[in-house]
């Protein structure tokens, strides 16, 4: 793992960790890097869905209908 050196704001730092109840800042950056890869991750996959989710119902391949 790589290490770096980096000045934080401990108000915000102290409130991060917090909220994700980590105890230590090791744990409250790296939980915080992890959300956030996470989280726009989800967001690309929901914004492929949405861009996949409406078609063109003129197009008889569009409307498929299992019974």
């Amino acid at each position: 793992m790589k290490s770096v050196r980096i000045d934080l704001d401990q108000k915000l730092l102290d409130d991060a960790a917090a909220i994700m109840g980590t105890s230590t800042s090791h744990a409250t950056v790296n939980e915080a890097l992890r959300r956030i890869v996470v989280h726009e991750r989800q967001l690309h996959h929901l914004e492929k869905l949405a861009a996949n989710a409406f078609f063109d119902l003129s197009e008889p391949e569009a409307v498929v209908v299992d019974r």
